[in-house]
C-alpha cells in the first residue's frame, strides 16, 4: 500500500531535491513522475489511519513543503492506494479534470484571513450607534439586577445590533478584498466581534499588496473606534478550500 500526499506541477527531480530526507506518516517520501506531474507518496502498512494530531501534522508538513516549490493539488488526509500502478491509471483517466484544476490555481496561493476587534470597544460603539439602546441601557442601570428579564431582553437587542454592524464591517472588508482575489470561501465567525473569517485564492505576486489592503481596510472600519483590529494572516497553505485531489474514483467513472 502507498499513502498519498499530493500532485505537484513540477518535474520529479526538482520535487525530490526539495523533499530529500523528509519522512511522511510512516516512511520516507517517494516521488513518481506521471505525465507532466509528480506524485508524492510513501509506503503504508495498510493499518487504519486515525486523525491523530501527530499524523495530521506530518501530512500538513509535507504539503507545506510541496507548496513552497509551486502549484500543488493536495490529497485529503488518509488517502491510500494499492500501488503506483493503480494511481497512475487513475491520473491518466482523470487527466483533463486534473489539468483544469491546475489551471484554476496556477501561480496562486491560499491565504486565511481573520479580523476581529476588542469586545468592549465594539459594544460601546454599538450603543453609541443606536440612541434607543443607549437610553434603554441607562434606564436598566438605574433599576439594578432585579430587572433581570428586561436585562436579558436588552442583551438580545444589543447582540442583534452588534451582529448587524459586524455584517456591515464584513461587507466593507470584502468590497476591498474581493477585487484582488480569484476566489474566496467565507466562514461563520467564531465570535461576535470577529468581522471576517475567510480563505482567499490570491495571485502569488499579489500577496504583499493583498495583506496591505487587509490592514488598510480594517483600519478604516468604525466597528470599534479607537481600537486596532487584530489581524491574522494564515498561509500560504495547501489549497484544500479551492481544489482537492480526488483519486478515489473508479477508472470507468473517472474517464466518463
Amino acid at each position: 500500500m502507498i499513502y498519498l500526499y499530493g500532485l505537484a506541477a513540477a518535474d520529479c527531480e526538482h520535487v525530490a531535491s526539495r523533499l530529500d530526507g523528509m519522512t511522511g506518516l510512516q516512511a520516507p517520501l517517494q516521488q513518481t513522475q506521471i505525465g507532466d506531474w509528480t506524485l508524492v507518496h510513501s509506503d503504508h502498512d495498510d493499518q487504519e489511519i486515525l486523525p491523530k494530531r501527530r499524523l495530521l501534522l506530518a501530512h500538513t508538513t509535507v504539503l507545506e513543503q510541496m507548496v513552497s516549490m509551486g502549484t500543488v493539488l493536495p490529497a485529503r488526509f488518509g488517502l491510500v492506494a494499492n500501488d503506483i500502478a493503480e494511481v497512475t491509471t487513475l491520473i491518466h483517466a482523470m487527466q483533463e479534470k486534473i489539468a483544469t484544476e491546475f489551471d484554476k490555481v496556477r501561480s496562486a496561493i491560499e491565504l486565511g484571513i481573520r479580523v476581529s476587534f476588542p469586545r468592549q470597544a465594539a459594544l460601546a460603539a454599538t450603543l453609541q450607534d443606536n440612541p434607543r439602546l443607549h437610553a434603554e441601557r441607562a434606564v436598566l442601570q438605574k433599576k439594578g439586577p432585579q430587572a433581570h428579564f428586561e436585562i436579558a431582553e436588552f442583551g438580545g437587542k444589543l447582540a442583534d445590533h452588534l451582529d448587524r454592524r459586524r455584517a456591515q464591517a464584513q461587507r466593507r472588508l470584502l468590497d476591498a478584498l474581493l477585487p484582488m482575489a480569484r476566489d474566496h470561501v467565507l466562514r461563520k465567525p467564531e465570535e461576535d466581534t470577529e468581522v471576517l473569517r475567510a480563505e482567499f485564492l490570491v495571485d502569488e505576486q499579489m500577496q504583499t499588496a493583498f495583506e496591505t489592503t487587509v490592514t488598510t481596510a480594517a483600519s478604516d472600519l468604525d466597528f470599534a473606534p479607537g481600537e486596532e483590529a487584530s489581524i491574522q494572516v494564515i498561509g500560504p497553505v495547501p489549497m484544500y478550500n479551492f481544489v482537492r485531489l480526488n483519486l478515489t474514483f473508479d477508472v470507468d467513472q473517472a474517464a466518463a
